[in-house]
């Protein structure tokens, strides 16, 4: 072969070879396993894998050339004669020698020798018979009309073998190197780009147009040492995948690989570097991601073993691997101890559950890969839905930018996205004047519909928020009040369902209205301080009220009640638990009155199982509202005047002394966000969660002020 490198490696013609593979492997992108090499004793057969009707013609060509050849049995002798004297003295590789075409045995034949470097002949020379047609042309081919093969895959599926040719294609039956275009696409790396295409392509299903961008550029989506681990992976070969992954050098140390082979083991790693030895990474491995964890990844892959052969009940083989395989990796205990318990499941289905885990033949090896490909350097290995993932930062970054976004639409990938100024309400739209005094507390409706406002009159008004008319004026907290200044409302909080409306009073008390018809259904009148906050569970029967009293600082009612209704249908005191620490007790010294914690304000998580309130000692108290105990408590540094729980319960909003206003993780209490500007020394301030997505933050402020951050 003219211009032959020094590994003499023959590439068949792809014309040839595509035709002996089933038309279903079509994708470029991957591999099923590594390349198909042959041993010196061993030659490959691929047309012993080709249709039946591909293999006759084959042969009747190659019989055809056969009987052309017989009428020169003379020339054919001298050309042995002349064969063997090149063996007995070999030329250089620069030599040119010229044949008559042979057949597709013969070329099968070189195809093994040249593979054994004692046997090389560096004067051969691949030809090509009738057979060995062009491609024809596509839309960005070369010059010559046929379009570059794609770089350097070898895929194995249904049966065939392909040798891609590394970037080469046929040119007048001569090799020649596939010409890839590396100018900057618009300042961006093209090869890059080229492979994120080519990712995308696939994800979205477009195989065929993935398969042409890869013909046209030259480029592949992965090298075929990632693709034979990618395979090795999803079909359970484990030892194969450490060795393609960490090399067959990390792994020449002797660790148990389970099945009865040995990592140092001649036979088993002679095996291993014949079908991995693609691009060099077989002895050293797979390049790896800066920080990366060899030994994490180690114990990922042999404990997805490990539950594969638990799985398939398996179990002396799990136990080695357990022993031998993931306990020297000292990592993880707890898991190791978890890991451990699982041999006792009685069934697959059990395994499956404890351990939380879809079975070999649901999704968990996808996962792992997913998870290990992080690791591995993304110059061989694209991280997962890299174009998406790039299109998500673009939008999120755009939506950051954006002052005025209220909006729960993703912006659009064609243009820039900016939201009008003209669309947030920074103008004041109507002024309700129905209170004398000074308005501290109001609360929309879930719906919308509906405003109600409350303050230090005692009033109570409902608002119809389409005509903005008040629809009723709530006036229970005068009857009861002795004086002026004990009849202030300081909580308002509508059901879930928008039927009912809670009121809470400085004149100790709290009353439940019918917001429909206007009609009183509950009160509770039992406390010895004042009453600071309720708020509703899903149900809309139930809610929880917090007071600044000792004896009742925290409790959950009820609307319905079966001892507790007076003779008006009204339901009264109807507490059905406390939260008080420590419980109240009558026959105490002192009349059971020990200091326990007062509340200032608590919320309610979205769908009920969270409960959270906020002490004059500056706690943050956290209950299960199913189990009714604590389950966290956070000692903050000022005064605390509000809390509320974002939509999806993940975040709290909390007010404090001088101003700040800060989101907390509900899970851990963490500061997440710290929101600047607002005044807060001498009132009760209060902020929450508005706008499409809870993309804002509003808090009230000293100062005659409203202030709205982007909550992000």
């Amino acid at each position: 072969m003219e211009g032959v490198s020094s590994n003499w490696a023959v590439r068949p013609n792809t014309e040839t070879t595509a035709r002996l593979n089933s038309p279903t492997n079509t994708s470029p992108l991957t591999t099923a396993g590594p390349s198909v090499t042959s041993t010196p004793n061993q030659a490959p057969a691929p047309e012993s894998t080709a249709p039946q009707s591909q293999h006759q013609q084959l042969s009747h060509t190659s019989s055809e050339v056969q009987d052309n050849n017989t009428t020169e049995a003379s020339g054919t002798r001298s050309r042995k004669r002349r064969r063997r004297e090149s063996e007995a003295s070999p030329r250089t590789a620069g030599s040119k020698t010229a044949s008559k075409p042979h057949s597709r045995k013969r070329q099968r034949g070189t195809q093994t020798d040249a593979r054994e470097p004692e046997q090389e002949d560096p004067s051969m020379r691949l030809e090509h018979n009738h057979e060995h047609r062009s491609r024809p042309a596509t839309n960005g081919s070369s010059q010559n009309g046929s379009s570059p093969h794609t770089n350097g895959s070898a895929k194995n599926g249904g049966g065939g073998a392909e040798m891609e040719t590394n970037g080469y294609h046929a040119t007048n039956g001569q090799a020649v190197a596939a010409r890839q275009d590396s100018s900057p696409f618009y300042g961006h790396d093209r090869e890059e780009v080229t492979r994120i295409l080519l990712q995308s392509l696939s994800d979205l299903g477009y195989g065929q147009a993935a398969k042409q961008l890869s013909d046209e550029s030259g480029y592949e989506l992965e090298i075929p040492s990632v693709a034979a681990f990618r395979s090795a992976v999803q079909r359970g070969e484990w030892e194969e995948a450490e060795v393609l992954l960490f090399g067959q050098e990390e792994l020449d140390g002797g660790v148990m690989l389970g099945n009865g082979h040995h990592a140092s083991s001649p036979s088993w790693r002679k095996s291993r570097l014949s079908s991995g030895s693609q691009n060099g990474f077989a002895r050293h491995g797979l390049p790896l991601a800066e920080g990366a964890d060899t030994t994490m990844l180690k114990f990922l892959l042999r404990q997805q073993k490990y539950l594969e052969l638990l799985e398939n009940r398996d179990l002396n083989t799990a136990l080695n691997v357990l022993r031998n395989e993931l306990t020297p990796l000292k990592r993880d205990i707890g898991r190791l101890h978890a890991l451990s318990s699982l041999i006792m499941c009685q069934s697959a289905e059990d395994l499956r559950s404890q351990a939380d885990w879809d079975g070999a033949q649901g999704e968990s090896r996808n996962h792992l890969l997913s998870e290990i490909s992080t690791s591995i350097s993304p110059s061989v290995m694209i991280p997962e839905h890299r174009l998406a993932t790039l299109f998500s930062e673009v939008q999120q970054q755009q939506i950051l930018d954006c002052r005025y976004h209220n909006t729960t639409v993703q912006p659009s990938l064609y243009t820039d996205h900016e939201c009008s100024p003209d669309d947030f309400p920074l103008q004041t739209f109507c002024e309700l004047r129905n209170h004398s005094d000074e308005v501290w507390f109001l609360e929309f409706s879930h719906d919308g519909s509906m405003l109600a406002t409350a303050g230090k009159d005692g009033l109570v008004c409902v608002y119809d928020t389409l005509r903005w008319k008040v629809r009723h004026e709530f006036r229970e907290h005068e009857r009861t009040a002795s004086n002026a200044g004990d009849r202030g409302v300081c909580c308002v909080a509508f059901s879930p369902d928008d039927q009912y409306l809670i009121s809470c009073s400085q004149n100790n008390e709290l009353v439940v209205v019918n917001v429909r018809d206007g009609r009183r259904v509950a009160t509770a009148d039992h406390f010895d301080y004042p009453v600071t906050t309720a708020a509703w569970l899903p149900d809309s029967e139930t809610f929880v009220v917090g007071t600044q009293g000792s004896r009742r600082p925290l409790g959950l009612y009820s609307l319905r009640s079966n001892n507790g209704t007076s003779s008006s249908g009204v339901v009264r005191n109807n507490e059905i638990y406390s939260w008080r620490d420590p419980p109240w007790d009558p026959s105490a010294n002192g009349g059971g009155n020990s200091n326990s914690f007062r509340i200032t304000d608590c919320a309610v998580s979205r769908d009920g199982t969270r409960m959270v309130a906020t002490t004059l000692d500056n706690k943050i108290l956290v209950y299960d509202l199913r189990s009714k105990f604590k389950i966290a408590e956070w000692q903050m540094e000022d005064k605390l005047t509000s809390i509320n729980f974002s939509r999806d319960g993940s975040e709290m909003l909390l007010n404090m002394n001088e101003g700040r206003v800060l989101a907390l993780s509900a899970q851990t209490g963490e500061v997440l966000m710290r929101y600047e500007g607002c005044q807060q020394r001498d009132f009760v301030i209060r902020s929450c969660f508005g706008g499409a997505g809870e993309g804002f933050v509003v808090s009230g402020s000293e100062g005659e002020q409203a202030i709205t951050w982007n909550s992000f």
